[in-house]
């Protein structure tokens, strides 16, 4: 048999779609270019730990366990995926990279490095961070030093005692700031073109994730009146320490850039302490230097971008015409790109993206049980999520799970 839809990326918005249409009796089939789930959480550094609390960040099916504590470490995280795909018993086939999207007769055509695969649908859930983006810095040819995307940064301990440039004053920004500072780098330049919208992450004890839950229908310009106000309540005013105040809210730019709002974890007291120092643009590199738009001149021992990601969808999607100019989806939230077609998890958001997974999740396969029922009657549905086994003609390596 093949499969009726294809998921590809199994992080959490593929588990989640993959989990969402087996319960609902829907057969699919997950590809996952790396060894195991969670590839893109793997890469992060090991300081990493989640901005939203534990209860507002699992999937369908199955909470973070309490021992994770109120904000999940990336090694808690990973382990967390293991488990639901394994709960799930999800058809997953690792080693396989998807390289081109086709539609065909029956549905879709998904050409990867092992062999070609058919299905009527296909949910792509790759991810918004796959690929890491890097400026293009003049000079950096001549630059005699390590230049690193915080994407391959695995330990901030690693970098303790040396002279560091970051450029970047967004989300990765921020949190890696104070992992440095806390990790004794000899000296921490932060490189800032536009200023960050910076928000605590909890508010006398009590964490703000779940009332950016509860605030996301008012309206934008309240939201940012909102937020602005409780960040200079908890910070003051951080121009006095050479951050200079954002021109837009967190709201606003989120929806406007993709940027999502900054969550201090530690980097304002540093930054206050003058454990760290803002400094201009990077206008050009040297041999051994970094010239700043201002004209001042540092010298760092290595130099970290912190500069964003891209979602990586051009070579998968080709000449689909389902993207924007920034590489993210025109459609909205789990609706059909085209007919048969999916996308999920590139919808970054302030109250929480791995909550938004599991609803997109219920959506898509909702959508796809309904496309199914209109052409050859009601699905059987499993009696239960969790008992529903894998297809015999699964050919998928074992999971291997840390728990």
């Amino acid at each position: 048999m093949k499969p009726t839809v294809v998921v590809i990326g199994a992080g959490s918005a593929g588990l989640a779609a993959a989990a969402a249409l087996l319960e609902r009796g829907v057969r699919s089939v997950v590809l996952e270019q790396g060894d195991r789930v969670a590839t893109s959480w793997r890469q992060r550094h090991e300081d990493l730990r989640l901005n939203t609390i534990r209860w507002l960040s699992g999937l369908p099916g199955l909470a973070i366990p309490r021992h994770a504590g109120r904000w999940v470490s990336r090694d808690d995280y990973i382990a967390y995926l293991e488990r639901y795909a394994l709960e799930q018993a999800l058809d997953i086939r690792f080693g396989v990279r998807a390289q081109r999207l086709n539609p065909n007769a029956r549905g879709w055509q998904v050409d990867t490095d092992s062999g070609v695969y058919e299905a009527a649908h296909v949910v792509v859930a790759t991810g918004n961070d796959r690929v890491a983006w890097q400026p293009d810095l003049p000079g950096l040819a001549a630059f005699g030093r390590p230049v690193m995307h915080v994407a391959q940064l695995r330990r901030a301990a690693d970098l303790a005692g040396k002279r560091v440039l970051l450029i970047g004053a967004g989300n990765s920004a921020v949190e890696i700031a104070g992992h440095l500072v806390d990790h004794a780098v000899a000296e921490l330049w932060m490189s800032v073109r536009r200023p960050p919208n910076i928000l605590p992450r909890q508010l006398w004890g009590i964490p703000l994730h779940p009332a950016t839950v509860a605030l996301r229908y008012l309206p934008e310009g309240l939201r940012d009146r909102l937020a602005q106000a409780i960040s200079r309540h908890v910070f003051g005013d951080l121009s006095r320490y050479g951050l200079p105040t954002a021109t837009d809210g967190p709201f606003r730019r989120m929806r406007t850039s993709g940027v999502t709002a900054a969550i201090d974890q530690g980097f304002v007291d540093h930054l206050a302490a003058g454990r760290l120092r803002i400094v201009a643009d990077v206008d050009h590199l040297t041999a051994d230097e970094a010239v700043l738009r201002d004209g001042t001149r540092v010298e760092p021992d290595v130099i970290v971008t912190a500069t964003g990601y891209r979602s990586g969808l051009t070579d998968l999607l080709g000449p689909l015409d389902v993207l924007d100019q920034h590489q993210r989806p025109r459609t909205g939230k789990g609706r059909e790109a085209l007919p048969g077609l999916w996308l999920t998890g590139f919808w970054p958001a302030i109250e929480g993206n791995l909550r938004q997974h599991g609803r997109e999740a219920g959506r898509i396969a909702d959508g796809i049980t309904t496309s199914r029922c209109r052409s050859a009657g009601p699905p059987s549905r499993p009696t239960s999520l969790r008992r529903q086994s894998p297809t015999p003609d699964s050919q998928h390596q074992p999971l291997r799970s840390s728990l």
